[in-house]
């Protein structure tokens, strides 16, 4: 049996994403939602644990991503106006498909 790595996908936009690939945030954020409630706690209100996220920007095969090592989970901050769960990006691992230098 294979031990395959927990993955959290994450979608943004472009300027979101440039501000991660140049590291100049190190963190994202999720409004607290049902959706985001499933997906980040398990039923009895535990962060779920993930080896890696995977922020991406955009849909296609050939879109940009950043491949990061999970840190951890925050309950909830305020950020733009709205209670958002808080998710500590911690080293990236890889970045496809982006060309930095542009």
């Amino acid at each position: 049996m294979k031990n395959e790595k927990k993955v959290l996908t994450l979608r943004i936009c472009w300027p979101g994403f440039e501000k991660l690939a140049k590291w100049e945030t190190k963190y994202k954020y999720r409004e607290v939602k049902s959706f985001w409630e499933t997906r980040l706690f398990d039923k009895k209100w535990n962060p779920k644990e993930y080896d890696e996220i995977h922020i991406i920007n955009g849909y296609k095969t050939t879109s940009p991503k950043a491949i990061f090592e999970f840190w951890w989970l925050e309950w909830t901050e305020e950020y733009n106006w709205k209670t958002c769960f808080k998710i500590k990006l911690w080293k990236m691992l890889e970045i496809q498909n982006y060309d930095l230098w542009k």
